[in-house]
């Protein structure tokens, strides 16, 4: 099992982090701003000094270094949880981790009983020092205007610091903050697009096929290129009379389905939910401690892992387009929405996908939920006030975003 990676926040790393952030954000995030108003600095600043969850929306990759940049326009340091897989990505691993650690980042894996993850938010809630950002969905939706459903343990970690707090005689509010990003380009991004999408063309469509045509009938021609090699490479059948909505939502169940049968398991829940429940099988299996095991057990162990092996592009494939669906561009033809369906139309393609400009990361926070006023509630109903304060987050962060 890979260990425990704990918070071991140090001012002064943090210090140095943000003196040599101007760097990073010029280097790796091509000079990103941020645009954050008035409100939500009062809000942000209004729960100062009492345990703190807040909980954005997870629209791209670069979304804690938006949260990092956040906490020192704020003079404030968080915590953040993070995938334990984050901790090992990129060169120089181990001084990767051990920055992160510095900076206040601990680890948790995911779909699993990670004891020492969930022991350590109750801690850091009830501490209440700094705030905690945990992103509420779960996965990168790479849709600025998608908002997915929010997982149930944002809310429930709250709830269980409320209980430790109440065991130690303590009446202390503990707050969510819904917080929505969103982000734009600062600069005109279309040539850049045109660009992008001949590469895409050239190594996908024929050159018969690369006729000329209008911009968004590119993109939609590359997108049907792509459904129909993964449609012939996982025996799904294309129906002419169905549309490309259709389609590709068939395609998902059929990818989905694939898996599934390879795991032997079967379920009646919508799309989101198996796949997240899929990568939290395959995070337990991966992650298990085998240092108790024995010979035997480890050997399953390592049958588990080579089954695994078999489908997890498909997984990464399902993730990566977990919430596109066709008429997204042509419902809002801005840059921001050719780029995040390019970025992952390239990553299908080249195996990544790359941002290609400067941009503006726009912060919105709405009011702090105070979650001791529902804790009467939640004694008696404890699953349904989860359930309800949840939906009501993941709404206000929905509203954030769309009002940006």
């Amino acid at each position: 099992m890979l260990d425990f990676k704990p918070p071991k926040p140090n001012l002064s790393v943090i210090k140095v982090v943000n003196a040599i952030m101007p760097i990073v954000n010029r280097w790796y995030l091509k000079g990103m701003t941020l645009d954050i108003d008035p409100e939500t600095i009062k809000r942000l600043e209004s729960t100062r000094g009492n345990p703190v969850l807040i909980s954005p929306n997870h629209a791209a990759s670069d979304d804690p270094y938006v949260m990092f940049l956040l906490s020192k326009h704020l003079s404030q340091p968080f915590y953040y949880m993070s995938a334990r897989e984050v901790f090992d990505r990129g060169n120089f691993l181990g001084i990767r981790s051990t920055v992160m650690q510095r900076c206040g980042v601990y680890s948790v894996v995911r779909g699993t009983a990670d004891r020492n993850a969930f022991r350590t938010t109750r801690e850091i809630l009830v501490e209440g020092k700094w705030p905690l950002v945990i992103f509420g969905e779960g996965e990168i939706s790479h849709q600025n205007d998608t908002v997915m459903r929010f997982e149930r343990g944002v809310v429930q970690f709250c709830f269980w610091a409320i209980d430790d707090l109440k065991k130690a005689d303590t009446d202390k509010p503990v707050y969510v903050i819904p917080l929505g990003i969103k982000y734009r380009y600062t600069q005109d991004m279309w040539n850049v697009i045109d660009t992008a999408l001949t590469n895409l063309e050239r190594s996908i469509l024929p050159s018969n096929a690369r006729t000329p045509a209008e911009r968004y009938q590119r993109l939609r021609r590359i997108g049907i290129a792509i459904l129909s090699t993964l449609a012939d490479e996982y025996q799904y059948k294309v129906e002419p009379t169905a549309s490309l909505n259709q389609h590709i939502q068939g395609l998902k169940e059929q990818i989905l389905t694939h898996v599934e049968k390879i795991l032997g398991i079967q379920s009646e829940n919508d799309i989101l939910t198996r796949v997240r429940a899929l990568k939290n099988i395959v995070d337990a299996e991966v992650y298990r401690d085998i240092d108790q095991m024995t010979e035997y057990e480890r050997k399953i162990h390592e049958e588990q892992l080579q089954k695994f092996q078999q489908f997890y592009p498909d997984l990464e494939r399902l993730i990566n387009f977990i919430a596109i669906t066709d008429g997204y561009v042509a419902e809002e033809p801005s840059a921001e929405r050719y780029l995040e369906v390019i970025f992952r139309l390239e990553k299908e393609v080249f195996g990544k996908g790359s941002m290609q400009g400067p941009r503006v990361a726009s912060i919105r926070a709405g009011e702090p939920i105070n979650l001791l006023n529902y804790y009467d509630t939640y004694k008696t109903q404890k699953k349904e006030t989860v359930e309800e304060i949840t939906i009501e987050l993941e709404t206000e962060v929905r509203n954030l975003v769309a009002g940006i």
